[in-house]
């Protein structure tokens, strides 16, 4: 039988769409979009259209649009290259940046190196319910605060952060606020000036497009520096020939997301829904989900399976994908670092060698639903010997 892809967090498969709309720019639109001739104007004309299609699913201007090579590059500009700049506007006071324990690895690296390069860095923590604290963050905040990174869904357990509540306390203390949205943008609205953000870094094949495409929003007149050197494209900000085909993909992926943000959202939410709800009647006992009072991603569902690890649960099951399952040092560590005494009760307080992401995207099926249920229920007889 064919596998049954349930790992959509992850990565996702090129849009047919998408797919058509790069063909021409592998084979016949081969130009430099940097050349003036025929070949070369039709590549810029390309990536403008590209860049228009996308600033449209943020609600941004078209100049507000930086393509990279992917989610990494993005947070990577989006951090150092605004820190950078700042560095330079406030020698006199070392500067301080603050981040959450939800982040992806790309911005922990950035803290890393910032702090390398002398700037304070803090940490906070999420809540029982894998959101980010207001008052927590507020209490975090200093003078020399000039940045604060905090991500938009938590790519674990699919959590969703108040990032607008989260902007009105930067704006209010004149911080620049960046928000990883790799996990969001074309899954849930990420309008930039509803969200409040001055950066905002997305990832192409978290939403159809092809990997190795990403985009930078930056909002006009957020001071940055290049963090990478050559000839200057994009406005400067990024050496090296453009991916032409690439960011038509992506161009073509924001499109489709825009049309059919509202109604896949709520068809993958009902997906999710199902699928823990039928788990739970099949196998007789509560599945608790993490950050079950929050909001959450539709088509994230982050749960606890009891009496067994996840990871052997996978290993039972190579018919399905699932996410990554939590190695059992880094549950350790997640834990360490939680505020156990704020977990109210009734909440399902951290994550444990038992959590198991599963994610739905627009290809998954109800066939496909119902056989994994199937083969989980099985898997899991045969492990726990009910």
């Amino acid at each position: 039988m064919r596998s049954i892809y349930l790992d959509y967090c992850s990565t996702t498969p090129i849009a047919a769409s998408v797919r058509e709309a790069m063909l021409p720019f592998l084979h016949e639109f081969y130009g430099l979009p940097s050349n003036h001739h025929w070949f070369g104007r039709c590549a810029q004309e390309a990536i403008e259209d590209a860049r228009a299609s996308v600033a449209s699913l943020l609600g941004c201007h078209p100049a507000e649009i930086i393509f990279t090579s992917g989610g990494t590059e993005s947070v990577n500009l989006g951090i150092l290259g605004v820190a950078r700049a700042i560095s330079g506007a406030h020698s006199e006071t070392k500067p301080h940046l603050i981040i959450s324990t939800l982040e992806h690895a790309s911005v922990d690296g950035c803290a890393n190196q910032l702090k390398r390069e002398g700037w304070d860095v803090s940490q906070i923590n999420c809540n029982a319910l894998g959101i980010i604290d207001l008052d927590t963050l507020q209490s975090a905040i200093r003078k020399n605060t000039r940045i604060i990174s905090i991500t938009h869904a938590s790519y674990r357990f699919g959590t969703v952060q108040p990032i607008a509540e989260i902007a009105a306390i930067c704006q209010a203390s004149d911080i620049l606020l960046h928000t990883d949205a790799a996990q969001t943008v074309g899954k849930i609205d990420c309008n930039v000036e509803r969200l409040g953000v001055d950066a905002l870094s997305l990832s192409g094949h978290k939403f159809y497009a092809p990997k190795g495409i990403g985009a930078l929003y930056l909002r006009m007149g957020v001071p940055i520096d290049s963090i990478l050197f050559g000839e200057g494209n994009e406005t400067g900000l990024r050496p090296g020939t453009e991916n032409v085909s690439h960011i038509v993909g992506l161009g073509q992926a924001a499109r489709l997301a825009k049309s059919g943000l509202e109604t896949s959202s709520d068809r993958i939410s009902e997906m999710r829904d199902y699928f823990h709800a039928r788990l739970e009647r099949l196998l007789g006992c509560e599945i608790p989900i993490h950050g079950l009072s929050g909001n959450r991603l539709p088509g994230v569902l982050s749960i606890e399976l009891p009496g067994v690890e996840a990871s052997g649960l996978q290993r039972q099951l190579p018919e399905i994908c699932f996410g990554p399952t939590l190695p059992r040092q880094e549950v350790n560590n997640y834990n360490a670092q939680r505020n156990l005494a704020k977990i109210p009760s009734g909440i399902l307080p951290s994550p444990s060698v038992h959590t198991l992401r599963i994610s739905f995207g627009w290809q998954t099926s109800q066939e496909e639903l119902d056989k994994a249920l199937q083969l989980i229920v099985s898997a899991y007889d045969s492990l726990t010997e009910r």
